[in-house]
């Protein structure tokens, strides 16, 4: 996609489209019409995660952040902050609980407690139809980011980039510190659990061209690690962030 079109093509919005027991009517309806562009939007903002690197950039409450594979095949471990409260933050773990081990089309990213709210609802996924190998699916809550210590204990080197550095660097403009750095949301990560319960990866399933859409239900601030291990596979691209509204 061009990060400068004012009216992107329309999204995938899953099979079914968007639906949810967690979405009331008018809102599985509102968020459809978004999706596949009924609802004209423009674009706001832009912005290029190279790779191995990270970036954030804030979503208003109503707007749309789309994230995609503008590259190629690339996992984006994001995570999300109430713009106007730090404290306020993704909580993987809730959001697990509710929607399962993966996320996709009509689930929400939920913030931590006290207010234990959706900050996001993911509106379209180019994914969402794709076949998978039994016991995997895209768009994880299993595993965490990678560190320094990852790096270190599995490969010798604790130099190497990793989400956290990456992620405490796109936040840190935005008075934030590497402390408030959470679990994520690992978009585009193909993962399952084996026999024993253990998380496991497969290369990601994604190619050039793949998206994920959110609507904000707050004002957020996302910040988004294109992730420089292996699960991406092979070779590391970047990503692309785009933030449209109504016009």
């Amino acid at each position: 996609m061009n990060a400068f079109t004012s009216n992107p093509p329309p999204s995938v919005a899953g099979k079914g489209g968007v639906k949810s027991p967690a979405l009331a009517p008018d809102e599985r309806d509102r968020y459809q019409r978004l999706a596949d562009r009924s609802i004209d939007l423009e674009l706001v903002e832009a912005v290029d995660i190279p790779a191995r690197e990270g970036r954030a950039i804030i979503v208003p409450s109503g707007s749309v952040l789309r994230v995609a594979c503008h590259q190629g095949a690339q996992v984006g471990d994001m995570i999300v902050f109430n713009a106007e409260n730090g404290d306020e933050k993704f909580w993987g773990a809730r959001s697990r609980v509710i929607h399962g081990s993966h996320l996709t089309v009509g689930d929400r990213l939920w913030s931590t407690p006290p207010y234990t709210r959706p900050m996001m609802t993911m509106i379209a996924d180019t994914l969402a139809e794709r076949e998978y190998p039994a016991g995997v699916r895209p768009h994880d809550l299993l595993f965490c980011r990678c560190d320094f210590r990852h790096y270190e204990v599995n490969h010798g080197d604790a130099s190497l980039p990793n989400c956290q550095q990456n992620l405490a660097t796109a936040i840190a403009p935005h008075g934030l510190t590497e402390a408030q750095v959470h679990d994520p949301l690992n978009l585009f990560m193909t993962t399952g659990l084996n026999e024993d319960g253990r998380p496991y990866y497969l290369p990601s399933m994604s190619i050039k061209g793949d998206h994920v859409e959110f609507i904000a239900e707050i004002d957020c601030l996302a910040a988004i690690s294109a992730c420089p291990g292996g699960s991406s596979g092979s070779v590391s691209h970047g990503l692309e962030l785009s933030v449209f509204k109504e016009p």
